[in-house]
C-alpha cells in the first residue's frame, strides 16, 4: 500500500523510490495555464520544440520547490530508481479511450504538457519511428485484436522487461514516464536490479553478467537485424550501481550455461515480491529503464496511460542517423547497425 500525502515533502516508499504530491492549489493553477495550449503536429520539429519549451516554463511556475528538487535528484546520475508524483493536472474532458493505440484528434493537450513539463530540461524526450508512428508521447491502452500480445496494447500479464533491450545501451531509453488518465484495476510492477542482485547466487550473477543473451525485438518493433548478445544483470562501470536489461518478447541464450542461467533468472523473478503501483488519473510514475524491470498484471477494465521515453542527450542518436539537430524520432534499424 502506497502512503497518501497532503504534504509535498517526499516520502521513501522503500530503499528504491519516493512519492510526492502536488498541492491542490498548484494543480489547479497549472491546469488553468495549460488549458489553452495546443498540442502540435509532432512532425513539425520547431512546433514540438516550442511546445516543450512552453510546457517546461509552465511546469516550473507551478511545481513546488520540493518536487523540483525530487525531479532533479531523480534525473541526476545516481538518483533513486523510481519517483511517483501525485495529484497532477490532466484533461478535464477526456475523449473515449483510443482503440487503435493512437492519440485522438479531439483530445486537449493538458496531459502532454504535464509530461513535457515534468521532464523539462532535465532530459530529452525521444521516440522510435518503428513504434506509435514516431509520436513522442504514446497512448498505452488495450487494442482490440492484440489482447494476447506482450506489448502496451495487450491485456494479458506483461512479463518483466526493460524497453529497448534489443538496442545498444546508448540508444535505449534512460527512463520512462507513465502518466495515468484512466486505470480501473491494473498495477504496474517494478523489480529493482539491486533487489535481484541481493537475491541471486554468485554463480547466477556471474552467468547473467556475461554477453550470452540475444534480446529480440518485441512485437511493436517488427522486422530488422538480429541484435548482438548482451548481459542481463551486471554492475555498471561508471557509477557502480546494478543494471538490468531483458526483452519482453524472447531472449535467445547462445550456449547451454546461458540457457540454464536464464531459466534460473526467470524463476527468481517469479519468486520475488515486486513493488506494485496503481497509476491513477493524475499520477505520474518515472523510473530508470536500466535499473529496474517493469511489467503489469492482467488488464481487466479500462486503462489509458500515456508514456514518454527520455535520455540524457539525443546527440548519439542524431550522430548515428545523421539527423536534424531538432530530431527526436529515430529508426531502430538504423540504430541497430551500430551494435
Amino acid at each position: 500500500m502506497i502512503p497518501q500525502l497532503q504534504d509535498p515533502s517526499p516520502v521513501s516508499l522503500d530503499p528504491y523510490g519516493w512519492i510526492v504530491r502536488l498541492p491542490d492549489i498548484d494543480r489547479d493553477f497549472w491546469l488553468d495555464s495549460v488549458l489553452s495550449l495546443q498540442y502540435p503536429d509532432f512532425r513539425d520539429l520547431e512546433a514540438w520544440a516550442e511546445f516543450r519549451a512552453i510546457s517546461r516554463r509552465l511546469a516550473d511556475q507551478h511545481l513546488t520547490s520540493e518536487i523540483r528538487q525530487c525531479l532533479k535528484t531523480f534525473f541526476g546520475p545516481v538518483g533513486c530508481e523510481y519517483l511517483i508524483v501525485e495529484n497532477l493536472p490532466i484533461d478535464p474532458h477526456l475523449p473515449l479511450v483510443p482503440l487503435d493505440g493512437m492519440r485522438s484528434s479531439g483530445k486537449q493537450g493538458v496531459s502532454e504538457a504535464v509530461i513535457a513539463g515534468l521532464i523539462g530540461d532535465r532530459a530529452e524526450i525521444f521516440s522510435y519511428a518503428n513504434e506509435k508512428a514516431g509520436s513522442p508521447i504514446h497512448e498505452v491502452a488495450p487494442v482490440p485484436g492484440l489482447e494476447l500480445s506482450q506489448s502496451n496494447a495487450g491485456r494479458t500479464p506483461m512479463v518483466y522487461h526493460t524497453d529497448g533491450a534489443f538496442l545498444p545501451a546508448r540508444f535505449r531509453p534512460k527512463g520512462l514516464l507513465l502518466l495515468g488518465l484512466l486505470n480501473v484495476d491494473t498495477d504496474t510492477l517494478i523489480m529493482p536490479a539491486a533487489q535481484l542482485m541481493d537475491a541471486a547466487s554468485p554463480d547466477l550473477l556471474d552467468a547473467l553478467g556475461q554477453p550470452w543473451y540475444r534480446h529480440m525485438q518485441p512485437a511493436s518493433f517488427p522486422g530488422g537485424a538480429v541484435p548482438n548478445p548482451r548481459p542481463i544483470l551486471w554492475i555498471g562501470k561508471r557509477w557502480h550501481y546494478p543494471q538490468v536489461t531483458t526483452s519482453s518478447s524472447s531472449i535467445e541464450p547462445i550456449n547451454a550455461a546461458a540457457s540454464d542461467a536464464l531459466s534460473e533468472f526467470r524463476r527468481l523473478c517469479a519468486h520475488l515480491t515486486p513493488i506494485r503501483i496503481t497509476i491513477q488519473p493524475g499520477t505520474a510514475l518515472l523510473f530508470r529503464n536500466n535499473r529496474v524491470l517493469h511489467g503489469r498484471n492482467a488488464v481487466g477494465g479500462d486503462r489509458w496511460l500515456q508514456r514518454a521515453y527520455f535520455a540524457d542527450s539525443l546527440e548519439p542518436f542524431r550522430t548515428a542517423t545523421n539527423a536534424d539537430p531538432l530530431a527526436f524520432c529515430f529508426d531502430t534499424q538504423s540504430l541497430l547497425q551500430w551494435s
